[in-house]
């Protein structure tokens, strides 16, 4: 009997164990329901790849015939590198003799002011030596006018004692050739100042208009210097503007069927360089569900048509700008791409779809929100009950 009541017991036992498992993964899946962080992405409608690329158009800038060309279809290039070039030998000399009549005005000018700084110093000694000669000539007269003074009282006193019969005849006459003297030498004096004074003069008219002569010489040779510069800084832009070279690194993207020899027009298209840029994916979204939940900074995938996700993997990226406003029906997106999965060719215009991820939820509340939107969408579409006429009455304030 003994034996019977340990079976009994055990499969009792057993019973009670296998109620637990369901309970505890109730419970497992509860806590999970209630507690775990869901990551919900938004869709795009669709998405796709694209470099953004700046064009440059390279045309001829002259007319002329072209003498060089490296222009070839999809060539990748660099900037500053020569494409073509246009036949500039006129030029060349032109540049060759303005350069030549520049370098030979620098030492006309060197000269030139020069001897201007020795003219405008002998000027200046011519000058003083002028005024110092005048000095000497003013004090000569001064002496010579004293000594006529002097001749002249010596004649009158002289004079009175000859009219007393005093003096005798030659002293007399000595004294008046005395005075006759002195008023020689006087007037020769006065005669010497006006000489010196007007020699003072004239040279220094001369020297002065030796000093604006060689200031209207140096004048011209300046002149003569900005236009061979502007002559040359001309020519030698007219030269590079022959010699065409890539405003870009990148691709020739478009060329023409142009060779050597051929005579271009200014304004003829010979290439374009297409520049790569940066990639970035551009989604449009459904309006009704990404304004005000699509921000820049969130992060994001792509899925890229043509190549299994599960086998290469999705682009990671983060939305960079938003549209306020939609266009068209879709609200655009552009997202930076951040990695990009090996074996995947980085090509332009590549489609596939992007999901942005733009919370994070519980179950239990994504399951409360699908719920309400459930219960919403009937409730809109049911229509109200016709009003009886005592309700439209009323409603008139009839009472």
């Amino acid at each position: 009997m003994f034996p019977r009541t340990m079976r009994a017991l055990v499969r009792g036992r057993g019973r009670s164990a296998l109620w637990l498992l369901p309970v505890g993964l109730f419970a497992v899946w509860g806590g999970w329901f209630v507690r775990a962080r869901i990551t919900v992405y938004e869709p795009s409608v669709q998405a796709r790849l694209e470099v953004h690329r700046e064009v440059y158009a390279v045309d001829a800038p002259v007319e002329g015939r072209l003498v060089k060309t490296r222009v070839e279809l999809h060539r990748q290039v660099t900037a500053g590198e020569v494409l073509f070039e246009l036949a500039h030998e006129q030029e060349a000399r032109l540049l060759a003799e303005a350069e030549a009549l520049l370098q030979g005005v620098g030492p006309q000018l060197v000269a030139a002011r020069a001897e201007l700084d020795a003219e405008q110093s002998a000027l200046v000694a011519q000058q003083e030596r002028g005024a110092a000669g005048v000095d000497e000539a003013r004090a000569r007269l001064a002496e010579a006018e004293a000594l006529a003074r002097r001749a002249l009282e010596e004649k009158t006193s002289t004079e009175q004692l000859w009219t007393r019969q005093l003096v005798s005849e030659s002293e007399w006459n000595r004294v008046r050739t005395e005075l006759e003297r002195a008023q020689a030498v006087e007037q020769a004096s006065r005669a010497g100042l006006a000489r010196v004074k007007m020699d003072g003069t004239m040279q220094t008219t001369e020297r002065r208009i030796r000093v604006a002569a060689l200031r209207r010489e140096i004048a011209e040779l300046e002149s003569g210097e900005n236009v061979a510069r502007a002559s040359v800084e001309r020519l030698r832009d007219e030269l590079e503007r022959r010699v065409v070279k890539a405003p870009a690194d990148g691709i020739l993207g478009e060329t023409s069927s142009v060779r050597v020899g051929a005579q271009v027009r200014a304004g003829d298209r010979i290439a374009t360089v297409v520049a790569g840029g940066d990639v970035r994916i551009v989604a449009q979204l459904s309006p009704a569900t990404a304004l005000g939940r699509v921000r820049a900074g969130q992060r994001a995938r792509m899925k890229l048509e043509g190549f299994s996700w599960t086998e290469f993997g999705m682009v990671q990226a983060t939305v960079v700008a938003v549209a306020s406003e939609a266009r068209d029906g879709m609200v655009r997106a552009e997202l930076s791409v951040d990695e990009m999965p090996v074996g995947i060719p980085l090509e332009h215009g590549l489609p596939g779809t992007v999901d942005i991820a733009v919370e994070e939820a519980t179950p239990l509340r994504l399951v409360l929100r699908a719920l309400g939107r459930g219960m919403e969408a009937p409730a809109r579409a049911r229509p109200l009950p016709p009003r009886t006429p005592r309700e439209l009455e009323m409603s008139r304030g009839g009472g």
